[in-house]
Protein backbone atom coordinates (compact mmCIF):
# COMPACT_ATOMS: atom_id res chain seq x y z
CA UNK A 1 0.00 0.00 0.00
CA UNK A 2 1.15 3.51 -0.86
CA UNK A 3 1.50 6.06 2.08
CA UNK A 4 -0.44 8.84 0.48
CA UNK A 5 -1.70 10.18 3.83
CA UNK A 6 -0.20 12.08 5.96
CA UNK A 7 -1.17 11.40 9.81
CA UNK A 8 -0.70 13.51 12.72
CA UNK A 9 -0.60 12.60 16.47
CA UNK A 10 0.30 13.80 19.75
CA UNK A 11 -1.09 15.11 22.87
CA UNK A 12 -4.09 17.12 23.32
CA UNK A 13 -2.98 20.98 22.26
CA UNK A 14 0.36 20.28 20.41
CA UNK A 15 -1.38 21.33 16.87
CA UNK A 16 -2.36 18.54 15.07
CA UNK A 17 -5.65 20.51 14.04
CA UNK A 18 -4.26 23.84 13.34
CA UNK A 19 -1.35 22.62 11.88
CA UNK A 20 -3.00 19.61 9.93
CA UNK A 21 -5.57 22.42 8.09
CA UNK A 22 -2.86 23.94 6.81
CA UNK A 23 -0.48 21.22 6.12
CA UNK A 24 -3.94 20.03 4.24
CA UNK A 25 -4.18 23.46 2.42
CA UNK A 26 -0.51 23.29 1.85
CA UNK A 27 -0.14 19.45 0.29
CA UNK A 28 -3.50 19.83 -1.85
CA UNK A 29 -5.01 17.42 0.30
CA UNK A 30 -8.29 16.37 2.31
CA UNK A 31 -8.20 17.43 5.66
CA UNK A 32 -9.56 14.82 8.18
CA UNK A 33 -10.01 14.97 11.90
CA UNK A 34 -10.81 11.56 13.93
CA UNK A 35 -12.59 13.48 16.87
CA UNK A 36 -14.86 15.44 14.81
CA UNK A 37 -16.01 12.43 12.67
CA UNK A 38 -16.76 10.41 16.15
CA UNK A 39 -18.93 12.78 16.99
CA UNK A 40 -20.54 12.86 13.36
CA UNK A 41 -20.44 8.78 13.85
CA UNK A 42 -21.75 9.23 17.40
CA UNK A 43 -24.64 11.76 16.44
CA UNK A 44 -23.26 13.75 19.74
CA UNK A 45 -20.13 15.41 21.30
CA UNK A 46 -17.25 13.70 22.80
CA UNK A 47 -17.49 14.91 26.31
CA UNK A 48 -21.54 13.19 26.06
CA UNK A 49 -19.69 10.08 24.95
CA UNK A 50 -16.90 9.71 27.67
CA UNK A 51 -20.01 11.34 30.17
CA UNK A 52 -22.93 8.57 28.76
CA UNK A 53 -21.05 5.86 27.84
CA UNK A 54 -17.56 5.97 28.93
CA UNK A 55 -13.51 5.90 27.43
CA UNK A 56 -14.06 2.14 26.35
CA UNK A 57 -16.84 3.26 24.21
CA UNK A 58 -15.40 6.20 22.79
CA UNK A 59 -12.19 3.97 22.02
CA UNK A 60 -14.44 1.88 19.95
CA UNK A 61 -15.63 4.40 17.81
CA UNK A 62 -12.29 5.73 17.27
CA UNK A 63 -11.56 2.32 16.37
CA UNK A 64 -14.23 2.52 13.84
CA UNK A 65 -13.52 6.45 12.67
CA UNK A 66 -9.28 5.16 12.32
CA UNK A 67 -10.34 2.36 10.42
CA UNK A 68 -12.52 5.08 8.13
CA UNK A 69 -9.86 6.92 7.52
CA UNK A 70 -6.81 4.90 6.73
CA UNK A 71 -9.02 3.78 3.57
CA UNK A 72 -8.59 7.21 2.92
CA UNK A 73 -6.39 8.92 0.13
CA UNK A 74 -3.67 12.26 0.07
CA UNK A 75 -5.20 13.50 3.44
CA UNK A 76 -4.01 14.45 6.19
CA UNK A 77 -5.21 13.28 9.26
CA UNK A 78 -5.56 15.09 12.34
CA UNK A 79 -5.49 12.33 15.13
CA UNK A 80 -7.21 12.23 18.76
CA UNK A 81 -4.31 12.29 21.44
CA UNK A 82 -5.35 8.69 22.12
CA UNK A 83 -6.04 7.09 18.38
CA UNK A 84 -2.55 5.38 18.24
CA UNK A 85 -2.63 3.75 21.91
CA UNK A 86 -4.25 0.76 20.39
CA UNK A 87 -2.21 -0.99 18.37
CA UNK A 88 -4.43 -2.14 15.66
CA UNK A 89 -4.98 2.16 14.98
CA UNK A 90 -1.29 2.29 14.85
CA UNK A 91 -0.98 -0.46 12.36
CA UNK A 92 -3.98 1.02 10.25
CA UNK A 93 -2.61 4.48 9.86
CA UNK A 94 1.17 3.24 10.06
CA UNK A 95 0.17 1.46 6.72
CA UNK A 96 -1.49 4.14 5.14
CA UNK A 97 0.22 7.21 6.25
CA UNK A 98 3.08 9.19 7.46
CA UNK A 99 3.42 9.31 10.93
CA UNK A 100 4.17 12.80 12.09
CA UNK A 101 4.45 13.01 16.18
CA UNK A 102 3.98 17.04 16.98
CA UNK A 103 5.60 17.20 20.77
CA UNK A 104 4.81 19.45 23.01
CA UNK A 105 6.17 19.93 26.63
CA UNK A 106 3.50 19.64 29.08
CA UNK A 107 3.51 23.34 30.23
CA UNK A 108 2.69 24.46 26.53
CA UNK A 109 0.08 21.75 26.83
CA UNK A 110 -2.01 23.30 29.77
CA UNK A 111 -1.38 27.05 28.45
CA UNK A 112 -2.59 26.40 24.97
CA UNK A 113 -5.56 24.33 26.35
CA UNK A 114 -6.60 26.74 29.52
CA UNK A 115 -8.55 26.12 31.57
CA UNK A 116 -11.98 27.10 29.75
CA UNK A 117 -11.39 26.08 26.58
CA UNK A 118 -13.02 23.22 25.36
CA UNK A 119 -14.32 20.60 27.88
CA UNK A 120 -11.50 17.99 27.97
CA UNK A 121 -13.38 14.48 29.37
CA UNK A 122 -9.53 13.17 30.50
CA UNK A 123 -9.14 16.46 32.39
CA UNK A 124 -12.37 17.27 33.80
CA UNK A 125 -12.48 16.97 37.66
CA UNK A 126 -8.60 16.38 38.35
CA UNK A 127 -5.28 18.35 38.78
CA UNK A 128 -5.04 19.26 35.44
CA UNK A 129 -1.27 20.02 35.65
CA UNK A 130 -0.57 16.45 37.51
CA UNK A 131 -2.94 14.59 34.58
CA UNK A 132 -0.74 15.61 31.75
CA UNK A 133 2.22 15.23 32.80
CA UNK A 134 0.79 11.13 33.89
CA UNK A 135 -0.21 10.96 30.57
CA UNK A 136 2.41 12.33 28.49
CA UNK A 137 4.74 10.46 30.29
CA UNK A 138 2.67 7.28 29.35
CA UNK A 139 2.25 8.25 25.74
CA UNK A 140 4.90 10.03 24.67
CA UNK A 141 6.94 6.30 23.93
CA UNK A 142 3.89 5.31 22.36
CA UNK A 143 3.64 7.93 20.01
CA UNK A 144 7.49 8.24 19.46
CA UNK A 145 8.07 4.52 18.43
CA UNK A 146 4.48 4.95 15.87
CA UNK A 147 6.06 8.13 14.01
CA UNK A 148 8.51 8.35 11.10
CA UNK A 149 9.63 11.62 12.48
CA UNK A 150 8.65 14.43 15.27
CA UNK A 151 8.84 18.17 15.17
CA UNK A 152 8.75 20.14 18.58
CA UNK A 153 5.78 22.62 18.28
CA UNK A 154 7.18 24.60 21.46
CA UNK A 155 7.46 28.36 20.88
CA UNK A 156 6.79 28.20 16.86
CA UNK A 157 4.38 29.15 14.83
CA UNK A 158 2.17 27.15 12.98
CA UNK A 159 3.47 28.13 9.65
CA UNK A 160 6.72 27.13 11.21
CA UNK A 161 5.88 23.83 11.91
CA UNK A 162 4.11 22.65 8.77
CA UNK A 163 7.14 23.67 7.05
CA UNK A 164 9.44 21.70 9.23
CA UNK A 165 6.66 19.00 8.22
CA UNK A 166 7.27 19.73 4.71
CA UNK A 167 10.90 19.47 4.78
CA UNK A 168 10.71 16.21 6.17
CA UNK A 169 8.58 15.25 4.24
CA UNK A 170 10.66 15.97 1.03
CA UNK A 171 13.29 13.95 2.83
CA UNK A 172 11.48 10.76 2.75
Amino acid sequence: MIRSNIALIGFMGSGKSTAGRLLATRRNKTFLETDALIEDRACMRIEDIFNQFGEERFREFEAQVVAQVSAAADAVISCGGGAVLRPENAALLKASSIVVFLDVLPETVLWRIGPGSRIRPLLEGVDREARVNELMAARRPVYSAVADFTVRTDGVSVDEVVSIIEEELDRL
